[in-house]
């Protein structure tokens, strides 16, 4: 679509409200204004192609105008002048060369398709009362008709400046723009409320005029260089010291393009990042303690997918016991170390670890070599890498199972020792009895708990034990015992 460029002759508040809205949005000042023109003629579209109709038509006269004056000034110069001939031709080269430039100046948007129309000529909205014209109060008309379409383009760049201005002013994120030569043209109140600059001291200037720091501003200036050149967004974080402090921010480096592709300035974003960055510090450093919680437990850690039944993780302790390695660990399905539970005990244990969150059940692991090793489980349902899992803490029982089998072998041999044998604490009071002691004294096991040394023997008696064995291991006496029978 063909275009023209059309010249106005603006007020300096006009031209400076329209540079400011241009600033704002990171946009030409062509730009600003076409959009505002197109807004207000957008109501009258109807009589749009009326008006250029009417527009065009006093171009063509205009141009016709500046021919015959041409034409006039070529026949004057040929022929002998008198004085006022002379006067006469300095009036026609006044006129000639005021004209053509204002006719050259300026030109208007393009016609629509079923328009016929000439690109090449121009108009300019000036008094044209030297010229014969008779349809100059129907353009003085339509140029008091585009008078109001400026003062209403006026009000609309000066409503949407201050909107943009607010909006800006109101965000907690710096925004700024840079021009080619890296001076600052534009900045928010969040921006300059940080360094404690007011516009006087920062527009026109650049970051090493304002004394930032030159450690990392200067590697934000070869960024910014790179986004004048390339026309490139660029985004990266750095440190500045502010009111409040060394702050971190996060920035990206937005390329405003002229209407010729070229890069003309460059607005620079920059978000506060210093708590997310401090809240990262301390995660990473809680995920590093946690990490050394977890590979020197004294206890292996298995982490299972709640769902696949997967290992997702287990610390070195658990490979080094099993015989394996962690990676062989990892690919192994978890049946080969953990060999399937009684279908009944399994879904009872399943159905507490979901009802309560934890559960604790014995277990057999089978390592590498072969060999079984009892276990004890204590399982919790966690959340791992945004899933649900299943935490273990499996300990090695095998020294407490022998313990416990050495214990039971005992019971059975004082069982069925022919000697009568009772156990008391320190106190004297009866915890477990032999079949020949109950047999001997009538007191059955339930009894026990109320029957004592004292009772039994007399305090004398006891009291000379209690001596005695403090002094020595064991001590041998005779006694008489009261039996249940009396």
């Amino acid at each position: 679509m063909a275009t023209k460029v059309v010249t106005f002759r603006l007020p300096a508040d006009l031209i400076e409200a329209i540079t400011l809205q241009a600033n704002a949005s990171g946009r030409c000042k062509t730009a600003v204004v076409v959009d505002a023109l197109k807004q207000v003629f957008s109501s009258s579209s109807s009589t749009t192609p009326a008006l250029l109709e009417g527009l065009e038509q006093q171009q063509e006269v205009l141009q016709k105008k500046v021919a015959v004056l041409n034409q006039q000034l070529v026949e004057f110069n040929g022929d002998a002048l008198s004085y006022s001939n002379t006067h006469q031709l300095e009036e026609l080269n006044q006129v000639t060369a005021t004209s053509q430039p204002l006719v050259n100046e300026v030109s208007f948007p393009p016609a629509k398709a079923s328009q016929s129309y000439n690109g090449g000529a121009a108009v300019d909205f000036t008094d044209t009362s030297d010229v014969d014209n008779p349809n100059s109060e129907s353009f003085s008309a339509r140029g008091d008709g585009f008078d109001v379409a400026l003062q209403k383009l006026a009000e609309k760049v000066e409503q949407r400046a201050r909107m943009l201005e607010q909006v800006l002013s109101a965000s907690v994120d710096h925004v700024c723009m840079y021009d080619r030569l890296g001076r600052y043209t534009y900045a928010n109140r969040a921006f300059m409320q940080s360094f404690s600059l007011e516009q006087t001291e920062l527009y026109g200037k650049t970051w090493q005029q304002i004394g930032l720091p030159l450690n990392p501003m200067k590697s934000f200036d070869g960024k910014l260089q790179i986004a004048l050149t390339t026309g490139q967004s660029i985004a990266a974080e750095m440190a500045l010291p502010t009111v409040n402090g060394l702050r971190d921010y996060e920035y990206i480096l937005s390329p405003i393009h002229s209407t010729d592709g070229s890069v003309e300035s460059v607005v620079y974003t920059a978000r506060d990042i210093t708590e997310r960055k401090q809240a990262e510090s301390s995660l990473r450093e809680s995920e590093k303690n946690y990490r050394n919680l977890f590979e020197w437990a004294s206890d292996s850690i298995f982490i299972t997918d709640s769902s696949t039944h997967h290992l997702l993780d287990v610390n070195e302790h658990a490979a080094r016991r099993l015989g394996y390695t962690r990676k062989q660990l990892l690919h192994l399905p978890a049946e080969v170390i953990s060999p399937p539970m009684d279908s009944e005990h399994r879904a009872g244990t399943l159905r507490q670890l979901w009802k309560t969150g934890s559960v604790t059940f014995e277990h057999v692991h089978k390592c590498k070599d072969g060999a079984q090793m009892p276990v004890e489980v204590s399982s919790r349902v966690v959340e791992y890498g945004g899933q649900l899992a299943i935490q273990s803490f499996v300990r090695d029982i095998t020294d407490r199972k022998q313990a416990q089998e050495k214990l039971a072998l005992y019971q059975q041999i004082v069982a069925h020792l022919g000697e009568a044998i009772a156990i008391t604490d320190i106190e004297g009071c009866y915890l477990e009895q032999n079949r020949a002691h109950r047999l001997l004294l009538g007191y059955c096991n339930d009894e026990l708990p109320e029957l004592t040394t004292t009772l039994l023997y007399g305090e004398d008696v006891f009291a000379t034990i209690k001596q005695e064995l403090s002094k020595n291991s064991s001590y041998r006496c005779e006694a008489t015992s009261r039996t249940k029978k009396g």
